[in-house]
């Protein structure tokens, strides 16, 4: 791992997030390959990995989450503990670690995806306020039960702290003032007693001219001297106005500004206008459309793209300019300046994605949960600041002033190639480009090379022992297990799960046992870590996959063991519930069979000095055999479907003519069709109970939702119902809630806490 390739910032932050337990914070000026980097590195790391950002449009270009969905945050300031009684603040709105506990209404499979989660990648993080970090870091130690760092998991920060700035309203600021030094992410109280590892990026793949450079540097490095302020004067231009053919786009500071300034050039243009409205499937917040829901063209307009080109072509490039020479209906045919040769584009998807863990392998994946289609085009005469970072162009009237916040004169003017393409339609002052003070200070951390080289040493060496230790340590799946024993406590005639208590007991017996035998192997390791030489090294891999061949097939024996127990269970009434804590136990047991092989796979990648990636993950196990047993699992017959969410509508609801189709799916086609309950009652001629037991099968295989049927506030009240008395049986339920509430409406309740479950 130590050869020349990773020895420069980019293959050194590899190094930290891959063998390393250290928080991360990447940065580099505006066109130095952070992008790049974050796409390499989700399909190499061998960590299970999440991508989140501020803003929903940043979280789709990164092809990931909003920080607020993946944690249930409400927007708002969030204080680190309640303000003292005679506060100034009985008029402002805040949020507390315990109004966000109270209010946490998580579901189990973003719970698991948080559980499980070993990196948390957070990209454009320059706009990342400090108390919103807190935020995350009070959920993830909630919800992990572990009171580190993040929970213990591991940060990796993406951005440019020298442009876009956090948002903060002054009464705002009143309020985080007395917590927090500054704004910005790393004063954040989770990040002072355990910094980030500072690292740059400093190749430019932007800009070649060395005077431009030159003048970039000084501006983020608060060093503006009176020469770059005169420099920056003979591209001042005033009363500048293009003429339709020049290709400049301005940078303005607001979004009326922009529009308008469009609007304008748009209608100036002669011919007719042509309206292309994108097509949104399923799930796609309007606020993160990444394009026009309605985009309107006219021949002879100035666009510019908003994706690469997807063949690979290299035809255009995000925020390339173009002209539009054609339209039709069902067509966009652009020029790009200084090219003959005419391009038709072909509508563009853009995915919003939602993570989830993948029931066969144990890895977090991402579920495409809608998309947006639409030509990746937007009308370019003008564009906001804000909306331009990522861009880049040949020719830019920046027409922004004083009245801008730090960082932001310099997201403009580094949006372009050269000077050659600039022009200033306002003056701009050395005072008005000055840097934030508190991003000056902490850019100071940054190490060097040979700093970095010596400290990812010793971090790694710390790491691999962490991970050896934490993977042999089977106290956890042992005190799981002990819990999950001591669950049966109810009288065998009134709950199929006792049935099976002696063989609880037992398995708890055996793995008590094998436990043993894993604590003396921890104390080996521990003895072995300390020998610092080739040998010992060498001995510690000979032990751990010799231990690995010993424990694995035990552990592997458990799972079995588990999985034959959910046969029989499977043969019984009313055990959905019992299934699904069986499969969450043999579940751990799998990942710490996987934990045991990835130890050992790391340790040897290491030894020979090899990367260790996703790919070799993937392969240490056997996932075709477990996949068998768990589509087993799944195979129950005329029972709830307790473990995939699928899609359902009217078509698919109607069951081939010859055959017979089944009563419920007859009760939901025509609950699909808009009808009440006591309509399709009245229609079927059957009970109001008996259609509301049909909707409660397919709202427990989460086909529709329970909210439709009984509304927010009724789903709610049997819901918590359902929490305080710990139980599911509807007849006590219905005693707590009284008789405005029918059996069939709880049963339908009970379906949703149930598919919530899963």
């Amino acid at each position: 791992m130590l050869n020349s390739e990773t020895a420069n910032p980019a293959g050194l932050a590899a190094r930290f997030v891959n063998y390393t337990s250290k928080h991360i914070f990447l940065t580099g000026k505006a066109g130095t390959g952070k992008t790049t980097f974050l796409r390499n590195l989700i399909d190499l790391t061998h960590k299970k990995a999440v991508i989140a950002a501020p803003t929903g449009i940043a979280a789709i270009n990164a092809a990931g989450v909003t920080i607020h969905s993946l944690f249930q945050l409400p927007f708002g300031t969030y204080l680190p503990k309640q303000p003292a009684a005679d506060g100034d603040h009985n008029d402002q709105q805040y949020n507390t670690p315990k109004s966000i506990v109270r209010h946490l209404n998580m579901t189990a499979t973003k719970r698991k995806v948080l559980v499980d989660m070993e990196l948390l990648i957070i990209d454009e993080v320059s706009m990342l306020r400090a108390d919103l970090l807190d935020a995350i870091d009070m959920v993830l130690r909630y919800i992990r039960r572990n009171n580190a760092s993040f929970g213990g998991v591991q940060m990796l920060f993406i951005g440019d702290l020298h442009q876009l700035p956090p948002v903060v309203k002054s009464n705002e600021w009143n309020l985080l003032g007395q917590y927090y030094k500054s704004v910005y992410f790393f004063d954040a109280l989770a990040l002072q007693q355990d910094p980030p590892v500072y690292i740059e990026l400093e190749k430019i793949y932007r800009q070649a001219d060395g005077v431009f450079i030159g003048l970039l540097n000084n501006l983020r490095n608060n060093q503006i001297t009176p020469q770059d302020v005169a420099l920056l004067e003979k591209y001042y231009q005033a009363d500048f106005k293009p003429s339709l053919d020049d290709k400049y786009i301005t940078l303005t500071t607001h979004n009326n500004k922009a529009d308008t300034l469009n609007k304008q050039r748009l209608e100036e243009l002669k011919s007719p206008s042509y309206l292309y409205r994108a097509k949104v499937e399923d799930e796609f917040s309007e606020y993160a459309y990444p394009a026009e829901n309605i985009l309107e063209l006219k021949v002879g307009a100035q666009v510019m793209f908003i994706k690469n080109d997807p063949t690979g072509e290299q035809r255009f490039f995000n925020g390339k300019i173009a002209t539009v020479t054609e339209l039709r209906t069902d067509l966009i045919e652009v020029q790009t300046e200084g090219n003959t040769e005419k391009i038709t584009l072909e509508k563009y998807k853009w995915e919003n994605i939602r993570y989830t863990t993948d029931k066969v392998t144990g890895e977090i994946k991402e579920e495409l949960i809608g998309t947006f289609t639409q030509y990746p085009l937007k009308l370019a005469w003008a564009i906001t600041v804000h909306k331009s970072q990522g861009l880049t162009f040949d020719k830019a009237i920046i027409d922004i002033g004083n009245a801008f916040a730090p960082g932001q004169i310099y997201v403009a003017l580094s949006r372009l190639r050269s000077l050659d393409g600039l022009i200033l339609t306002s003056q701009i002052s050395g005072t008005g480009i000055r840097q934030d003070q508190n991003v000056s200070l902490f850019s100071r951390n940054k190490q060097a090379v040979e700093e970095l080289e010596t400290r990812i040493h010793q971090e790694s060496e710390t790491f691999l022992r962490s991970y050896l230790l934490q993977c042999f340590d089977l106290t956890p799946l042992d005190n799981y297990v002990y819990e999950h024993v001591h669950s049966y406590t109810k009288d065998i005639n009134k709950s199929a799960k006792q049935k099976h208590v002696k063989w609880a007991g037992q398995l708890l017996k055996d793995f008590s046992e094998l436990k043993v035998h894993a604590s003396k192997f921890l104390l080996q390791i521990q003895r072995l870590c300390q020998v610092k030489t080739v040998e010992g090294t060498a001995i510690l891999l000979e032990r751990t996959e010799a231990a690995e061949n010993y424990f694995n097939p035990l552990l592997s024996a458990f799972s079995k063991k588990i999985f034959e127990r959910m046969e029989l269970v499977k043969q019984d009434k009313q055990v959905v519930a019992y299934l699904t804590e069986l499969l969450e136990m043999e579940a751990l047991f799998y990942e710490q069979v996987k934990k045991i092989s990835k130890a050992t796979g790391l340790l040897r990648a290491t030894i020979k000095g090899e990367e260790f990636t996703k790919k070799d993950v993937n392969g240490l196990l056997n996932q075709a055999q477990r996949a068998a047993e768990m589509e087993k699992v799944y195979a129950m017959p005329g029972k709830l479907d307790f473990t995939e969410k699928k899609s359902r509508s009217k078509s698919t609801a109607v069951k081939d003519k010859e055959a017979k189709p089944d009563t419920k799916d007859l009760s939901l086609e025509l609950f699909l069709e808009g009808k009440a309950i006591a309509e399709i009652a009245s229609e079927r001629k059957m009970a109001v109970g008996t259609i509301e037991g049909h909707l409660a099968h397919f709202v427990a295989r989460q086909e529709i939702s329970a909210e439709d049927i009984l509304g927010p506030k009724k789903l709610e009240k049997i819901l918590q119902a359902i929490k305080v008395l710990q139980t599911i049986n509807m007849t006590p339920i219905r005693s707590h809630l009284g008789a405005k509430f029918s059996f069939g409406e709880i049963k339908i309740g009970v379906a949703a806490h149930l598919a919530e479950r899963d």
